[in-house]
């Protein structure tokens, strides 16, 4: 089974596949392709995508290359057309940050950059709300640890394709089983706390068929999540560009190095007002920034987040 999609340009697919072990676990990158282990109710589905080089006219193929359980062909292709954010247009952003000299570098570095999306809302948070106050590669080593530990997984070809836990399992675990993740025991309760409200019946994942602005509201309500996650768990599960955000320390040192040109962090201040300046583009604008700031410090980041 084969999909063939025509994203809207720009879309560089290689600095896309190769820029998602910034922000997930769960892609691994070799032969060309871009693969990835994807949940359809009780089936599981195994996806290599490739594309061509040209991210002016771009074409993506996914493959189906094994499955487990009844595959309902028009659900994966919509689910594909999410994941891989191939109707999302970049140009509006594009010709907005042309006026900027700073943003316009950030841009061309990142051509055709693309944010690809959480299978589900859940995973978004729970691995945003992971990454709280904790460095990239500590972060990635627990997510890591939790979905070999508790993750279903589909296996091909010798390598292990893991996919993330669901709410059920989470929220069956003793709150001892998380203590190997080494984030705080409040963020443990929280995060366990969530997933129990979902196996309540909390609709944590009506929230993608909502206005924004009220997802953002019903994310904020719950205990442990501050602006900053509820941007970034918007940003992964839903292509929602809130403005991340002058809390987030890297976004104010890219700030200062890339506008101030100084080895100092911007303050705040000057954060929230560089990127408000941008108005509607500033979401986008700071995970531009972010994506350039990780990918120029962090280039050598290897599979296992080190």
């Amino acid at each position: 089974m084969k999909f063939q999609f025509e994203p809207n340009p720009p879309y560089d697919f290689a600095l896309t596949a190769d820029s998602t072990r910034y922000y997930s676990v769960l892609h691994q990158v070799h032969e060309g392709r871009l693969w990835h282990g994807l949940r359809l109710g009780e089936a599981r589905v195994l996806v290599a995508v490739s594309g061509n080089p040209d991210a002016d006219a771009p074409r993506l193929e996914a493959e189906v290359i094994a499955s487990e359980g009844a595959v309902d062909e028009r659900q994966l292709e919509t689910k594909l057309r999410r994941w891989l954010d191939v109707d999302e247009d970049l140009r509006p952003f594009y010709l907005h940050g042309a006026q900027d000299d700073a943003l316009a570098i950030t841009i061309r570095r990142l051509h055709g950059l693309r944010m690809l999306r959480t299978q589900t809302v859940f995973e978004a948070l729970m691995i945003t709300m992971i990454e709280q106050q904790i460095a990239l590669s500590a972060a990635q080593k627990a997510e890591r640890w939790l979905v070999s530990t508790y993750g279903d997984a589909i296996v091909h070809d010798g390598r292990r394709y893991p996919l993330f836990p669901t709410p059920e399992t989470l929220a069956s675990l003793p709150e001892e089983a998380l203590h190997p993740l080494k984030i705080t025991f409040m963020r443990m309760r929280r995060l366990q706390a969530v997933a129990r409200a979902i196996a309540e019946g909390f609709d944590l994942e009506g929230l993608v068929n909502v206005p924004h602005e009220d997802a953002y509201r019903v994310l904020m309500q719950l205990n442990g999540v501050g602006h900053w996650t509820a941007a970034w768990t918007m940003i992964r599960a839903m292509g929602a560009y809130t403005y991340v955000g002058s809390a987030d320390v890297a976004l104010r040192a890219a700030v200062g190095h890339y506008w101030h040109g100084k080895p100092q962090k911007a303050t705040r201040q000057e954060t929230d007002d560089l990127f408000s300046g941008y108005g509607s583009h500033g979401g986008l604008a700071s995970v531009y920034t972010l994506m350039r700031w990780g990918i120029e410090r962090y280039a050598s980041l290897g599979a296992d987040g080190s």
